[in-house]
């Protein structure tokens, strides 16, 4: 039975045929989840929170849209998994475009989750850096020039160069964990 006929019945009031998409998506989901924060004591929580969200506002999803349902439960995961960290976390006050692609809305569902699971790991990756790799960096995200970082932060040229050069590295250490170190090669 496919996700959508699966849909069907709990709308008609057989509320137990949720239990077969809790059972289908449910580890996917927790290692999805797991993978945005990091943290295993909130795992299971979160998950029941989104599975319970999700059955609550079951009835607003359109099957006829064409929108996949785990591209709508795995959409509600990264939002309240984003919730979760903004919660918990001071977060670094640079655009979201800056520190990865825009999601370009041609593209699917899952591009998207992917995208935003990449700019939530380049996030946290820079809130790991030490403040002299860390502000280098975040200037030249934010579109500083060399010289002018130089210039501001008075160090020479050289300096502003390794400092760059050892952030760049620690990054692509900390995201490796994350990713296998693929796709960060432009940091």
């Amino acid at each position: 039975m496919d996700d959508i006929d699966i849909i069907k019945r709990v709308k008609a009031g057989d509320s137990e045929s949720f239990s077969l998409l809790v059972e289908k998506y449910h580890k996917n989901l927790l290692n999805f989840i797991y993978r945005l924060l990091r943290d295993e004591r909130i795992v299971e929580d979160i998950g029941q929170e989104v599975f319970l969200n999700i059955y609550k506002s079951l009835r607003s999803f359109d099957e006829s849209r064409g929108t996949p349902f785990s591209a709508w439960l795995f959409m509600s995961a990264r939002n309240r998994c984003i919730s979760e960290l903004r919660k918990n976390q001071k977060r670094i006050n640079i655009a979201i475009e800056d520190a990865g692609a825009i999601v370009d809305q041609k593209r699917s569902a899952e591009d998207g989750l992917i995208d935003e699971e990449r700019r939530e790991a380049i996030h946290l990756a820079l809130e790991q850096l030490a403040e002299p790799y860390k502000s280098v960096i975040l200037q030249t995200l934010r579109g500083h020039s060399l010289e002018s970082i130089a210039a501001e932060s008075r160090m020479s040229m050289g300096t502003v160069k390794s400092r760059l050069f050892r952030a760049r590295e620690k990054m692509r250490v900390l995201l490796s964990g994350r990713f296998g170190g693929k796709g960060y090669e432009k940091i």
